[in-house]
C-alpha cells in the first residue's frame, strides 16, 4: 500500500477512538497529532462526530483529509478557530461514505427484523472427567471439582481459572463454546486462553510430564506460560503448535480444512507431517488438508487475533468469510443468491457488540447488496 499523506493508518486512528489500542499504537497517534495541528482536527471531529461502530478504512480517512486540504488551501485566511467549522462540514458526508444506513431509510425495511438478532457473549458449557456438565457465563460463579471433590477451578466473570496446587492425577476437562459465545480460561499452569465461537479445547486439570499438550478444535488465543523444559502443544485434527512460551492465534475449524496459526510474539513450530517449521512473529502459518503442505506468510496479526478484544477486523474480505464470521457470532445461517455476490469484499474495522442491523445495513451499502432476513437466516442479493 502506497504511504499516505497523512501518513497513520486508519485502524490506529480507529483503535484509539474505541480505546482498544495497544501502548505503541498509543505512542503512533501522539506523535501523529503532534506532528501537524490539522491532524489534532481531523481526530477531534472523528471521535466528536462520527460514530465509532461504523466502518473505517484508509480510503475514506483520506478522502476527507484531501477535502479539508483543499478547503484550506483555498481559502488561506482562513481564521485558525474555523477550522473545525471546516471539518464539519465534511464529517458528516464520511458518515455516509462509510456506508451509514439510518433505519428510516426506505431501503431498510428487510434489515429493520434483524433487531432480534443479538451479538455474541460470554457462555460455555463445561465437561469435566466425571461427564458431569457445568453450565458457564459472566452472571454466575462456580467451583469446579475433580472426582474426588477437591476444588480444582473457580469460574468467575467470564473466566475459568484452574489452581496452580490441582491434583497431581491427570484427568481432562472440556469446554465448549457454542454459536454466539466466546470463554476466557485460565490452565493450571497460568496459560491464558481466548475461545472463540464454536470452539472446543480439552486440556488435563494439572500438567504432568514433559510436556504440556491441549486439544483444539475452532479458534483460540493463547498467552503461554514460558516453561523451555516443558513445551507447550496445541493439536488439532490437521496440524500441531509446539510453544516454549509465547502469544499466538490458531484457527482450526472442522468445516475449513485448513488450520492457520498466527503468531504474535515470541516463537513457535508447526508440526505436519513429521516436519517442524519454524515460525517468525508477524508470520501466518497456513495447513491445508486439500494441498497437503504448510504455507509460512508475513500477515498483520491484528487481523487474525483482534477478536479477542471485541473487534472484527476486514481487509478485502469476501461476503462469503465474512458470513462464516458473522454466522458463529451472531448465530445465524446466511444464503447467497449467486457465485458473483460472495465474492464482493468489503473493508474495515466493527465492534464484535454492534448491533446486527446496522452491520447488515453497513453490508448493503459496501458490497452493493440487498440483504433479507427471516427469523435466523439472513439472505444476500447483489442490487446489480
Amino acid at each position: 500500500m502506497a504511504k499516505k499523506s497523512i501518513d497513520i493508518d486508519y485502524i490506529v486512528i480507529w483503535r484509539n477512538l474505541n480505546q482498544v489500542a495497544s501502548k505503541s499504537e498509543e505512542e503512533e497517534l501522539q506523535r501523529w497529532l503532534s506532528s501537524d495541528r490539522k491532524h489534532q482536527l481531523l481526530y477531534e471531529h472523528l471521535s466528536v462526530r462520527v460514530d465509532k461502530d461504523i466502518l473505517f478504512t484508509d480510503e475514506h480517512i483520506e478522502k476527507q483529509w484531501e477535502q479539508l486540504q483543499n478547503r484550506l488551501i483555498a481559502k488561506p485566511r482562513v481564521l485558525y478557530t474555523k477550522w473545525l467549522q471546516y471539518a464539519a462540514a465534511i464529517i458528516l458526508p464520511l458518515m455516509i461514505g462509510l456506508g451509514v444506513m439510518y433505519l428510516s431509510d426506505k431501503e431498510t425495511g428487510s434489515v429493520e427484523t434483524a433487531h432480534q438478532i443479538q451479538p455474541g457473549s460470554s457462555k460455555a458449557m463445561l465437561q469435566l472427567a466425571n461427564g458431569e456438565s457445568i453450565e458457564l457465563d459472566a452472571a454466575s460463579e462456580s467451583l469446579i471439582k475433580n472426582k474426588e471433590g477437591q476444588v480444582i477451578g473457580v469460574d468467575s466473570m467470564a473466566i475459568l481459572t484452574y489452581s496452580a496446587e490441582a491434583a497431581e492425577e491427570q484427568e481432562f476437562n472440556t469446554i465448549n463454546i457454542p454459536r454466539g459465545g466466546e470463554y476466557q480460561l485460565v490452565l493450571a499452569d497460568g496459560t491464558t486462553v481466548w475461545l472463540n465461537s464454536e470452539s472446543s479445547l480439552t486440556y488435563p486439570v494439572a500438567f504432568t510430564g514433559d510436556t504440556r499438550e491441549v486439544f483444539l478444535t475452532g479458534e483460540a488465543y493463547f498467552d503461554v506460560t514460558s516453561d523451555k523444559d516443558v513445551p507447550f502443544i496445541v493439536k488439532t485434527e490437521i496440524s500441531d503448535v509446539k510453544v516454549y512460551g509465547t502469544q499466538f492465534n490458531v484457527m482450526a475449524y472442522k468445516d475449513d480444512k485448513i488450520s492457520e496459526t498466527t503468531l504474535v510474539e515470541g516463537s513457535i513450530a508447526v508440526l505436519y507431517n513429521n516436519e517442524e517449521l519454524m515460525v517468525k512473529p508477524g508470520q501466518q502459518a497456513q495447513v491445508s488438508t486439500a494441498e497437503e503442505g504448510v504455507v509460512i506468510r508475513e500477515v498483520d496479526t491484528h487481523l487474525y487475533t483482534d477478536w479477542k478484544s471485541g473487534i472484527f477486523r476486514f481487509e478485502e474480505m469476501s461476503l462469503k468469510e465474512v458470513a462464516v464470521k458473522l454466522s458463529r457470532w451472531y448465530d445465524v445461517d446466511f444464503f447467497f443468491a449467486n457465485e458473483e455476490v460472495k465474492e464482493r469484499t468489503i473493508s474495515g474495522a466493527m465492534k464484535r457488540n454492534t448491533d446486527f442491523s446496522l452491520f447488515m445495513s453497513l453490508i448493503e451499502k459496501s458490497a452493493e447488496a440487498r440483504i433479507s432476513i427471516e427469523g435466523n437466516n439472513v439472505l444476500v442479493e447483489g442490487k446489480y
